[in-house]
Formats: C-alpha cells, sequence, structure tokens
C-alpha cells in the first residue's frame, strides 16, 4: 500500500510539475511580447506628461492610456513571476513577523474598500521557509480576499490547529462567496471572476502563482466556500524542510 500511495504521489508532482513548465513558458512568451509593445507606449506617455490639460479630452485620454499601461505592466510582472524557475531561500522565520509585513502590504487596500483586517499569529513557532515569498502568497491571498468584501466586513489571517509538524495558516472573508462551480478552477491560469473597475481588476495568475509558491514550500492549499457567506483560503506549511 505504500509503495502505491507513493507511486500516486510521485505520478501526481511530475504532472503538476509539466503542467506548471507548459504553463510557464506560455506565460513568459506573452509577457515578452507584452513588454516589447509596452515600452514605446509607456516612454511616449512620459515625455507627454502634462501637456494636456486634466479636464480637456486630450488630458483624459491621456490618463487612460497611462492607467492602462500600469494594468499591463503589472501583468507582465505576474507573468514573469509565474514563469520563473524559482528556488526558495529557505531560513528559519518567524510567522508573526510574515503577518506583520502582509498586514502592512495590505492596511491601504483595507483601508480604501473600508474592510476591517484582522491579524494574529497566535504564538505559533518559526518554521522553515522563504519570507519574501510567503509574504508575496500571502499578500495576494489577503488583498483577493478584501477585493470579494464589502464595507463593514472583517478579513482574517490567522493561524489554526493542524497535524503535528505542520503550521496551517488561513485567510478568511465574510464576502460574496464562489460558486461550487468555479471553486475547482481558481487556480487555472488565466481563470478570474473578478469584475474589472476602477480598483479590482484580474488577471486570473495570482491564485496559480499562491499554489506555486505552496508548492515550492513542499504544503498544499485548499478553499472552503459558500455563496454569500465568504470564503477561507487554508495553507498548510512543514514546520521543518528538512534541506
Amino acid at each position: 500500500m505504500d509503495n502505491i500511495l507513493t507511486h500516486a504521489r510521485v505520478t501526481a508532482d511530475a504532472a503538476l510539475k509539466a503542467k506548471a513548465e507548459h504553463l510557464a513558458m506560455m506565460s513568459r512568451g506573452l509577457a515578452h511580447d507584452l513588454k516589447n509593445l509596452i515600452t514605446p507606449v509607456s516612454s511616449f506617455l512620459v515625455h507627454t506628461d502634462g501637456r494636456f490639460p486634466e479636464e480637456s479630452a486630450e488630458g483624459e485620454v491621456h490618463a487612460a492610456a497611462k492607467r492602462s499601461i500600469k494594468i499591463m505592466t503589472d501583468y507582465v510582472r505576474e507573468a514573469l513571476f509565474f514563469s520563473e524557475r524559482l528556488a526558495p531561500r529557505f531560513e528559519r522565520i518567524e510567522i508573526e513577523t510574515v503577518f506583520d509585513a502582509v498586514r502592512d502590504a495590505t492596511a491601504n487596500h483595507a483601508e480604501r474598500r473600508g474592510v476591517a483586517l484582522r491579524v494574529d499569529a497566535g504564538g505559533q513557532e518559526a518554521i522553515d521557509a522563504d519570507p519574501v515569498l510567503l509574504q508575496r502568497m500571502f499578500a495576494n491571498l489577503v488583498n483577493n480576499a478584501i477585493d470579494a468584501s464589502q464595507r463593514g466586513r472583517i478579513v482574517a489571517l490567522t493561524t489554526a490547529l493542524s497535524r503535528e509538524g505542520w503550521v496551517r495558516v488561513q485567510v478568511t472573508d465574510q464576502g460574496c462567496g464562489i460558486p461550487p462551480e468555479n471553486v475547482k478552477r481558481i487556480f487555472e491560469p488565466y481563470f478570474t471572476t473578478k469584475e474589472f473597475g476602477d480598483e479590482v481588476r484580474g488577471f486570473g495568475l495570482g491564485l496559480s502563482i499562491c499554489e506555486r509558491i505552496v508548492q515550492l514550500h513542499h504544503g498544499f492549499i485548499s478553499v472552503e466556500s459558500k455563496v454569500g457567506e465568504g470564503t477561507t483560503m487554508s495553507v498548510d506549511l512543514p514546520i521543518t524542510q528538512g534541506v
């Protein structure tokens, strides 16, 4: 039985690796092409900045172009991150330190959305992890939760009980929830349910990046969601990497 389970795990890991490499190659190509297209437009906008009155038609078009370039630049950055062959730099870190950094990185977004942010590491012991990657992952999950929440709601970043040798981190919101048909697709690259508005914009790479970071830490990520009640994202990480 142990041999069967081990073989199944190795097969699943190989399939995930092959999928990740294929998607990384696709993302790298898209990002490269977009970057080449963005550069001359961005240069033009820089050189013409301030030439048009803000309330004029030209000024409004110029401002809209700048916003669009920023959006495309953000996409390129995410696509390149997703396509990189990342090698985590493991070190012994305190969960509380990571949580503090995430709170600082997401506080302004929460304030703009009128959402209360609750952060509690719960006295969790230190773990082996790459602090930069963990901060990016948890900040992404928290920002997603904020986007899904109505004004006056709470988003929580906390630790929870897990099996021995592991730590579980959860991001919980009281937002709109995810329909069952979408839950199984949320980690697919380029799949997004976010609407394009003034603040909330989705490229469908954020959760794929989170999943990749969890895999690099030999952990697991899962989701529980009820429409109209909210969503909980759970990340299980080994306390020791054994490297």
